[in-house]
Parts: C-alpha cells; sequence; structure tokens
C-alpha cells in the first residue's frame, strides 16, 4: 500500500521486480495525509485485501512515510488476526521511527491515534536515497526526531 505519488515513484518498479520473482502484487493506494488514517480507510483495505484473496500468508507492504505506515501496520495487525508486515518507508522520520517501532494506529474523530496495536514488522528496507525527494522541512523535521 502507499500514496499514488509514491507509487508512481517507486512502487511501479518494486511491484514488477516483485511480480517478476513471481509474487502476486496488489497494489492499494490511499490518498495523502492524517485524513486517511480512519477506521473507515482500513475498512476498505480489508475489503481489498479480501477480494485479491489475501490469506494468512500474505504480506502487507507500507510503501511511504508515517501515515502509511500506521494505517498499514494497524491494517497487517487486525486483518485475520495478524498477516505479515514490511515497511518501506520514505521519511528519515519513519526510517529512524516509525517503521521500527511498532507502534500502529488510526485515528478516531476524538483524538489522534486512539485505536491501535503494537505490531512489529518482519522487515524494514531503508534506501536513503529516497530522502532525496523530501521537502527540506520534512527532511529536518527527520533529523531532530531521530537525534
Amino acid at each position: 500500500m502507499s500514496h499514488p505519488s509514491l507509487y508512481a515513484l517507486y512502487g511501479h518498479p518494486l511491484a514488477a521486480s516483485l511480480a517478476e520473482q513471481g509474487f502476486a502484487v496488489e497494489a492499494c493506494l490511499v490518498p495523502e495525509g492524517e485524513r486517511s488514517k480512519t477506521l473507515s480507510m482500513a475498512a476498505r483495505l480489508y475489503t481489498r485485501l479480501a477480494r485479491a484473496g489475501a490469506d494468512r500468508h500474505s504480506v502487507l507492504c507500507a510503501l511511504g512515510g508515517g501515515v502509511i505506515g500506521d494505517l498499514g501496520g494497524f491494517v497487517a495487525a487486525t486483518y485475520m488476526r495478524g498477516i505479515p508486515l514490511v515497511h518501506l518507508p520514505t521519511s528519515l522520520l519513519a526510517m529512524v521511527d516509525s517503521s521500527i517501532g511498532g507502534k500502529t494506529a488510526v485515528n478516531h474523530r476524538l483524538g489522534k491515534n486512539l485505536i491501535g496495536a503494537f505490531y512489529p514488522p518482519r522487515a524494514v528496507f531503508t534506501d536513503v536515497t529516497l530522502l532525496a525527494s523530501l521537502p527540506p522541512r520534512e527532511y529536518r523535521s527527520g533529523l531532530s526526531e531521530g537525534g
């Protein structure tokens, strides 16, 4: 799963590489921003996974920053009582904090990250060359959080 803009940059080549290796790939795209971290978006993703035939051996790959990591982790933790999760963080903050901490959550109308679980990923793959596409402010934010 990813955002449309990130998927266009990095997801297509990744999906093609996985398909060449014999893996079935289903791209699940969600809009950017905190507005996507909701139970209703999680429900849409559950539906996509079920329709694609995802089972307990399927892997959810979260390609993106903190929002994608939180939402993807929450969905992986709760779909079929937990399926493997792989983080592919694209922001510095996600690389040094959210992708490795196992914190997953969605927002509730009464507060941010009110519904969640601790669910560590099976793997985290970071590529620092992805940071070149970040705005300077977001890069600096990751430096201050990770330091």
